[in-house]
């Protein structure tokens, strides 16, 4: 009895591991430029998974990753570390990209992450469908930035708003937008960049639910906050060309 007993416990011990590797391995996309067609892949978990049959699926077209050019890192991807490809499924202007674990592209479980940029590729040419029903993306929305793209969440934050642009400081006028006083329990301060523009102030919260929205001119407003949940919200300032992304902590 006592070895019956010890037979079950190193069993569901083993599966219990098992199951906590699988859980703790999170590999998601963190960034995209469809002109190169490079993705960059990041390990949000505590263990070394091997991506190498880990498949992209972008307009219902799909790839293994074992079959792509590794720019950098490894496919036998460590915890915290990323892995850049070029992706041998192309990638439009407009476009979505999911991240697989096999090739059951209609599965949620396989499923690991997902996004979509551009809003002009036409319906069902994509994978929105499975992303919604995972509870990961939000139906209709999209990356609605220049390109290259750059998940900003995270790790445990799903959806549109938590990706912005990845474009350089040069490129980027919007990179003078600063947060004054944060964290903060009253005012949430900005100072935008001194040039004649008409901005768009944009709130969100950590689910990605957009709580305000704003048009602003370019004196520095300052909005009340202290009737706002305390946590953490992105703050996101955008023009017609281009948009600019920081998180604010309310107190």
């Amino acid at each position: 009895m006592k070895k019956k007993y010890n037979l079950t416990f190193s069993l569901s011990l083993f599966f219990a591991l098992l199951f906590n590797l699988h859980t703790t391995a999170q590999v998601r996309i963190v960034e995209v430029d469809p002109a190169t067609e490079r993705v960059k892949l990041h390990n949000y978990g505590t263990t070394t998974v091997n991506i190498a049959n880990y498949w992209f699926c972008s307009q219902i077209v799909y790839g293994q990753l074992s079959g792509m050019s590794v720019i950098s890192g490894s496919l036998n991807l460590a915890a915290g570390a990323d892995v850049e490809l070029t992706s041998s499924v192309s990638l439009d202007a407009a476009a979505d990209l999911g991240l697989y674990n096999t090739n059951s592209f209609g599965s949620t479980t396989a499923m690991q992450d997902f996004t979509q940029w551009g809003g002009s590729f036409s319906f069902p040419s994509g994978r929105e469908n499975v992303a919604v029903a995972k509870g990961i993306w939000t139906a209709g929305t999209f990356i609605n930035l220049p390109a290259p793209y750059e998940y900003i969440g995270d790790g445990a934050q799903n959806g549109s708003p938590f990706w912005d642009s990845l474009l350089s400081v040069e490129d980027n006028k919007l990179d003078q937008f600063r947060i004054i006083h944060n964290p903060s329990s009253t005012k949430l301060l900005l100072s935008l960049p001194k040039q004649s523009e008409t901005y768009v102030l944009d709130v969100f919260d950590v689910l990605g639910k957009k709580l305000l929205s704003k048009v602003l001119s370019s004196e520095s407003p300052a909005i009340n906050v202290s009737k706002w949940n305390n946590g953490m919200y992105l703050i996101r300032l955008s023009t017609e060309n281009e948009a600019q992304t920081k998180r604010f902590i309310k107190q």
